[in-house]
C-alpha cells in the first residue's frame, strides 16, 4: 500500500526520506520513533528493487511489533525485511555458518542460571583441584563471566575487564566457552561471542552475511553493550554504511549490562553519522515535560547539543496531572495509593505503580490485594514454570535431542511434579540403553503404565506425534486447543496465562517461519523469548522501571521517591557527578515519561525502619518535597 508521510512532523519526514549513509536519530521519550523506523523501511523496500533491510532491536515484542507494522504496509515485499533482536540475528547465523566453530546447527541455548552453574562448576573444581585460589561463590564467578561476555572479552588480557583481575580467570573462561561448544551449548553472552567470531575469523561468511543486507537499522540503541556494538561494527565496517540507529542517550538505564552514554560519541566517531533530533512528544502533557527537562539538564553526560522535550499538547487544565505525598510508612504510602485510585475511580487497567526495586513492589502488591484490588506484580521469566507445560516443552526439546541426559533430567522433573510421582533420570536412561538408546521413547515406556487417566492422554498423544512421526505443529496445536483442559481446575489463572503466553511465542515464530520452520529453528527461538505472563486487563501492574522502559499509561504513580531508595544508596555512595547517580536520574526520568495523563509522586519518612530524606530529584524537578 503507498506510504503515506501526511501526519510526520518536519523532522520525522526528513527520517523517513533519508536514503544512504549513517544517520543518528535521537529520538525522545513519545516521540513517534517506532512509526518512522517502520514507515523508512517500508519506504526503501518500496521505492527500490535492490533494497534488503536488517532491523535489529532489543526485545522480541519490540520485533513482532515492527513485523506486523511492516506486513501490513509491505505485503509480500516484507520478505525483504528482516526483524529481530540482536541474539536471534546471531542465532541465525550460527545455524548456518556454525559449523567452522565447532557448533551444529541443532545446538541448544541454556537460559537459566543453574543450568550455566553446572558447566561452570565442573570447570572451576577443575582448576581448584590444580592449585588456583577460584572462589567458592559459583553465582559470582557466573556474574564475572556474564561481565566478560558483555566486555566482548574473547580470551585474552586486553580488556578493561580484566584489569587487575586474577590469572585464573582467562582460564576458566576459556574452560568454561570450550564446555558449551563441546556440549552443542550456548548461552546469552556465547551466543553473541561466537557470531563475532565467526565475523571476524571467516571472511567468507563475513562477506556473504554483508551481502545480504543492503541498509542495517537499530533500533534503541542506548541498550547496546560492547559486545553488540561489536556486533555490529563487523556487521556495517564502514564508515559511510547505510547505517540508520535511533536511540535516546536520556533513557539509558542498562549500565550494569554494558550499556554507556559514550557508545552514542564512539558511534559518531566510527561512522560519519548525521544527526537529526525528535524532542517532540505526542505522550505527555506538557507539565510533565516540563518535570523531566528539568530533571534530566542535571545530568553532565549527555550528548552535545541535545534538545529538550516539546510537548504537543497544550497545558491540562486538570489540577491531578502531577500530585506529590510524603507518607510515614511504606504501608501508608501504598495505602494512600489504592484509596487515591478509588476516590478518583480510576480504571485500574490504566494505572500503574512504578518502583526502584521489586522489593518494594512486592510490598506494594500485598497491600493493594489488601485494598480489593487485583494488582500484577510484572517479572521476567525466561522458562515456563506450570509443571503441565514444562512437561510439553521438555519432551519437544528431547524429540529434537534424544540423547541428551539434561533435558531428560529437567523432563522427568517436571513430570514428578505434575505426577507426584518419583521418577530417576539415571533409570530412564539405563532403560532406554536396553531399548536403543532413544530416551523420550524410553521415558513415555516408563511413565505411561503408571499414569492417570489424563496423564496417559498426554503421553499417549506425544508418543503419537512425537515418536510415531515427528510432528511438533501437531503437538503444540492438541495441547493448545484441548490438551490442557483436563487439568484445568478453575480456582486460578496460572495455568491458562502460560498457555497464552506461548501461544503468544508460537504466532510470532510461525508467523515469520512459515513452512521452513523447522524443530530446532522453533527450540532455540523460544529460548530467546522471555515466557512472561500478560496481565489482566483490569489489573493494577506492579513494576519496576526497566520493566516498564517503551510503555505507556493513563495514570503512574511511583513510588520510593527517597534518598537511597530513588537514587539508590550504591548511587549516592559513588558521589553526586557519579555515572550511577546519573542512571539513576535516568531511571527517574523513564518513569515519569511514561505518563499520558497524570502523575503521583509518592515516598515514606522511613524504609525498614531507617529514615529517608525526600529523594534529590524531586528538588530537581522543582517539586517542594516535605
Amino acid at each position: 500500500m503507498p506510504i503515506n508521510l501526511d501526519t510526520l512532523n518536519e523532522n520525522q519526514r526528513k527520517a523517513v526520506l533519508w536514503q544512504d549513509g549513517p544517520l543518528l536519530v535521537l529520538a525522545g521519550p513519545g516521540s513517534g520513533k517506532t512509526g518512522v523506523l517502520t514507515l523508512r523501511v517500508a519506504r526503501l523496500v518500496e521505492e527500490r528493487e535492490d533494497v534488503s533491510v536488517l532491523a535489529l532491536t532489543f526485545t522480541n515484542k519490540a520485533a513482532a511489533d515492527m513485523r506486523e507494522r511492516v506486513d501490513h504496509l509491505l505485503g509480500q515485499w516484507s520478505d525483504r525485511v528482516h526483524l529481530c533482536t540482536f541474539h536471534a540475528f546471531a542465532t541465525d547465523i550460527l545455524q548456518q555458518h556454525g559449523s567452522h566453530l565447532g557448533l551444529g546447527s541443532d545446538f541448544s541455548l541454556l537460559v537459566q542460571d543453574e543450568e550455566r552453574i553446572v558447566i561452570l562448576d565442573r570447570v572451576a573444581t577443575a582448576l581448584a583441584n590444580d592449585g588456583y585460589p577460584i572462589p567458592a561463590d559459583r553465582r559470582n564467578l557466573l556474574t564475572l563471566l556474564d561481565r566478560l561476555f558483555t566486555e566482548s572479552y574473547d580470551g585474552g588480557q586486553n580488556t578493561p575487564a580484566l584489569v587487575k583481575t586474577p590469572t585464573w580467570v582467562p582460564l576458566l573462561f576459556k574452560g568454561y566457552f570450550d564446555e558449551l561448544i563441546a556440549a552443542n551449548q550456548l548461552d546469552f553472552g556465547s551466543l553473541l561471542l561466537c557470531a563475532q567470531r565467526l565475523l571476524r575469523e571467516k571472511p567468507g561468511v563475513a562477506r556473504v552475511t554483508r551481502l545480504g543486507w543492503s541498509h542495517i537499522c537499530v533500533d534503541e540503541f542506548q541498550d547496546t553493550n560492547r559486545a553488540q556494538y561489536d556486533l555490529l561494527r563487523l556487521l556495517a565496517p564502514d564508515g559511510q554504511s547505510n547505517l540508520f540507529v535511533v536511540g535516546d542517550d536520556d533513557q539509558i538505564l542498562y549500565q550494569w549490562n554494558g550499556a554507556s552514554p559514550e557508545r552514542f560519541r564512539e558511534l559518531r566517531s566510527d561512522y560519519d553519522m548525521k544527526v537529526i533530533q525528535f524532542p517532540e512528544t505526542y505522550r505527555c502533557p506538557s507539565e510533565i515535560v516540563d518535570l523531566a527537562n528539568k530533571l534530566i539538564a542535571y545530568n553532565r553526560m549527555r550528548l552535545e547539543n541535545k534538545q529538550p522535550l516539546v510537548s504537543s499538547r497544550s497545558a491540562s487544565l486538570d489540577d491531578n496531572v502531577i500530585r506529590y505525598g510524603a507518607f510515614d510508612t511504606p504501608k501508608d504510602e501504598i495505602a494512600a495509593v489504592a484509596q487515591d485510585i478509588r476516590e478518583r475511580r480510576l480504571a485500574p487497567g490504566d494505572c500503574v505503580v512504578l518502583a526502584r526495586t521489586t522489593k518494594l513492589l512486592e510490598s506494594a502488591a500485598e497491600i493493594l490485594r489488601a485494598a480489593g484490588f487485583e494488582p500484577y506484580l510484572v517479572r521476567r521469566k525466561n522458562d515456563f514454570e506450570i509443571p503441565l507445560v514444562r512437561v510439553v516443552f521438555h519432551a519437544l526439546r528431547l524429540a529434537n535431542a534424544r540423547h541428551d541426559r539434561d533435558v531428560l533430567r529437567h523432563l522427568c522433573m517436571a513430570w514428578e511434579v505434575l505426577s507426584d510421582t518419583t521418577l530417576e533420570t539415571e533409570n530412564v536412561a539405563a532403560f532406554a540403553a536396553l531399548v536403543g538408546g532413544d530416551f523420550l521413547r524410553a521415558w513415555a515406556d516408563t511413565v505411561e503404565p503408571a499414569a492417570d487417566n489424563k496423564a496417559v492422554s498426554l503421553v499417549k498423544a506425544l508418543r503419537t506425534t512425537l515418536l510415531d512421526r515427528l510432528d511438533f505443529p501437531g503437538v503444540v496445536d492438541r495441547f493448545f486447543s484441548e490438551g490442557w483442559k483436563p487439568w484445568e481446575n478453575g480456582k486460578d489463572n496460572e495455568l491458562s496465562d502460560e498457555i497464552k503466553t506461548w501461544q503468544g511465542i508460537h504466532g510470532d515464530i510461525t508467523g515469520e517461519y512459515g513452512d521452513g520452520l523447522t524443530l530446532n529453528n522453533y527450540l532455540q527461538r523460544m529460548d530467546l523469548v522471555p515466557k512472561t505472563t500478560q496481565p489482566d486487563p483490569n489489573a493494577i501492574r506492579c513494576m519496576t522501571v526497566h520493566g516498564a522502559k517503551g510503555l505507556e499509561f493513563k495514570h503512574v504513580y511511583i513510588i520510593g521517591l527517597a534518598q537511597e531508595v530513588l537514587p539508590s544508596f550504591y548511587a549516592l555512595k559513588n558521589g553526586v557527578n557519579s555515572r550511577e547517580l546519573e542512571e539513576e536520574r535516568r531511571n527517574c526520568f523513564v518513569a515519569i515519561t511514561r505518563v499520558q495523563e497524570s502523575l503521583t509522586l509518592t515516598r515514606a519518612r522511613q524504609y525498614n525502619g531507617w529514615s529517608k530524606e525526600p529523594s534529590q530529584f524531586l528538588a530537581e524537578m522543582g517539586l517542594k518535597a516535605e
